[in-house]
């Protein structure tokens, strides 16, 4: 009974996800030696894959993706970075992104509310960051250092870019989603989903392009999405090639 509160409690409280996995005992020293130790053994292959995958790599491959979405965005809006250093100064006001040719044409509410939208936006990728740092604890990678330079020229190529990453993001949780096994981690790996997929649909319909284009999201392999991610990469450290080297 007491589990099934907090499980209603985080779907209704999105914020308290974070107490909500120190209150179930995942988090900090939780994950070890590779698997997730939640009630039970996990990185057994059970859901839909026959390789052994731990929960761990896929939950580090879901935050190599979340540390480039998060640094893209404070980049270009400023705000506070994961760490929690303030970032460069924000490459976009209020003013150049509502005063932008694409996002004035529209007019009325969708005008008035761009700036605010993605400000929001930029906040869930940190705050996804922060969740999938804490639910991993010692076993969290080191970020990438990235090079945003071409992708924050104009506020076009900005809202263009952050179109491309979130469509990106949806197809990455949609190709890795089948090799996790615990349930919690499933289960949050698909509120983190819809959330992208949301982000993904917005920036679609400011950018003139469906915001639901086909009745099936594609998933990616990892392979693809590293390639994808490749253009803004600057150094990455050793251990997020050698996860995705071991990932499929």
């Amino acid at each position: 009974m007491q589990k099934d509160k907090l499980r209603q409690d985080v779907l209704e409280h999105p914020d308290t996800r974070s107490a909500f996995l120190r209150k179930l005992g995942v988090g900090g020293a939780t994950l070890v030696g590779g698997g997730v130790l939640l009630g039970g053994t996990a990185g057994v292959a059970r859901a839909g894959h026959s390789d052994s995958i731990p929960d761990v790599d896929v939950l580090n491959y879901a935050l190599t993706l979340e540390y480039l979405e998060a640094a893209f965005y404070t980049q270009a809006l400023g705000g506070t970075g994961t760490t929690g250093a303030p970032s460069a100064r924000a490459r976009f006001s209020k003013g150049a992104i509502t005063g932008n040719r694409t996002i004035a044409g529209f007019g009325g509410r969708i005008r008035s509310t761009a700036y605010g939208y993605l400000l929001a936006i930029r906040d869930h990728e940190v705050t996804h960051v922060n969740f999938l740092r804490t639910a991993l604890g010692a076993a969290a990678i080191p970020p990438a250092t990235f090079n945003f330079t071409a992708a924050l020229r104009t506020v076009d190529t900005f809202l263009t870019t952050a179109r491309v990453l979130e469509n990106t993001g949806v197809m990455a949780y949609d190709g890795a989603i089948r090799y996790v096994d615990s349930g919690d981690f499933l289960q949050a790996g698909a509120q983190i989903a819809t959330v992208e997929a949301r982000h993904a649909a917005y920036l679609n319909l400011i950018t003139r392009m469906s915001p639901f284009p086909s009745a099936f999201d594609v998933g990616k392999k990892p392979s693809e999405i590293l390639a994808a991610a490749r253009p803004f990469l600057a150094t990455v450290p050793p251990e997020v090639t050698a996860l995705f080297g071991r990932l499929p």
